[in-house]
């Protein structure tokens, strides 16, 4: 996938697609964890206005290069979160690197294709006196999570959305 565009008008409906599918591989390899994850960030709006629903004089979302997810705190117990990144591992995803070549454990990637990369951000609420929003809380030697304040706000307020179609790698339904 293409570095973040610098423009709206570079957001093509394809990059958000490929975020989409990669939500709903996500949910099929995790799901009985949804309920401590929730989508959060850029995907949000395709998934909760369907298209065609907004009326020409309105603007759609551009959309996403990503896909972000929060994790509740109730993941921190260690068998949990294990079992989600051993799950994640398993469906080809691992830590992310920055462009100096640096690992980042807040952002994995599958890359299905040599011509595909996605990525997935993690994030979590502070849970500790001394969490500063925009730090790192590491869970696990390669596995870390953006503390970013207001998160379990959006577990409060979430909404199910049912996703269907074609993930990255297969054809699946999920409910």
């Amino acid at each position: 996938m293409p570095e973040k565009p610098s423009f709206a008008s570079q957001y093509g409906n394809e990059q958000v697609e490929f975020v989409r599918q990669t939500c709903l591989y996500v949910a099929t390899k995790l799901g009985d964890l949804l309920h401590d994850l929730i989508v959060v960030g850029g995907l949000v709006p395709s998934l909760l206005i369907p298209k065609g629903s907004l009326s020409r004089a309105e603007d759609a979302h551009i959309g996403t290069m990503n896909l972000d997810l929060g994790l509740s705190l109730a993941l921190l117990d260690a068998p949990r979160y294990e079992n989600l990144t051993c799950r994640l591992r398993g469906a080809g995803f691992k830590p992310d690197v920055n462009e100096a070549g640096n690992p980042t454990f807040q952002r994995w990637k599958i890359e299905p294709s040599s011509a595909l990369k996605i990525t997935v951000d993690f994030v979590i609420p502070p849970s500790l006196h001394e969490d500063e929003g925009g730090n790192l809380r590491h869970i696990e030697k390669d596995f870390a999570a953006v503390i970013t304040p207001g998160l379990q706000l959006a577990f409060k307020d979430r909404q199910k959305v049912v996703l269907q179609g074609s993930t990255l790698l297969a054809r699946v339904s999920y409910l």
